[in-house]
């Protein structure tokens, strides 16, 4: 699997399947978003996987355990690879959605890449969520290489904040795709990068390139 993961944080179906069709060579899955899929629905989850291409549901379930799980199933029923739930929502909440049989993989948001935040509260919720049960977490590429030496290898790490160049925009916690993937990060989500690029299949074929011998 490549290890770009696209954030399609656009507002029209067009486009978004313009960006599938565009970078297809250099991405195997596609992020939607709640913007995409509140407008679009289920048709933008069987466009990508039309393509063959994987879809991460990035909605970032955090409600009471029971409506968490029915959430899962539902993700699951959709035949999305990947989904997020936030590791704020606690231990009985994380455990109910990992238990989940058949389950798309659940990736943890540990703290959202605008906010600041120590890395000790970071680990502490990536530690929770592996105990939990969960795949892996969603973490700023400034954590990656901490969170893999405390939660193991085998623990994903998916990393937003990916700018080729120092970006001035409100994500705080940032770093380049190579620094990530070095890192040890299993995925990087790109957007604006791509998506503002004057050639979004160029900019992926860019990053693809940067990352794809490390």
């Amino acid at each position: 699997m490549k290890k770009i993961i696209l954030a399609l944080d656009v507002y029209d179906f067009a486009k978004a399947e313009k960006l599938v069709k565009d970078t297809g060579d250099y991405v195997d899955i596609y992020k939607v978003g709640p913007i995409l899929f509140l407008q679009s629905g289920k048709e933008i989850i069987k466009m990508i996987k039309d393509y063959e291409k994987e879809v991460f549901l990035d909605m970032k379930f955090h409600d009471i355990p029971a409506t968490v799980k029915r959430s899962v199933q539902s993700a699951g029923e959709l035949g999305v690879y990947s989904l997020t739930v936030h590791s704020a929502g606690g231990e009985e909440m994380l455990k109910a959605a990992a238990d989940v049989e058949n389950r798309p993989k659940i990736w943890a948001v540990t703290v959202l890449t605008s906010q600041a935040a120590s890395e000790q509260e970071v680990i502490k919720r990536a530690k929770l969520s592996k105990e939990c049960g969960v795949d892996g977490v969603i973490s700023s590429p400034l954590e990656v290489a901490l969170i893999k030496k405390e939660c193991g290898g085998e623990f994903q790490v998916v990393t937003p904040g990916i700018r080729p160049a120092k970006a001035d925009d409100d994500q705080k916690r940032v770093a380049t795709p190579e620094s990530a993937v070095k890192d040890g990060a299993d995925y990087i989500v790109v957007g604006r990068p791509i998506l503002e690029a004057d050639d979004p299949a160029q900019a992926a074929k860019n990053i693809y390139e940067s990352v794809k011998e490390l």
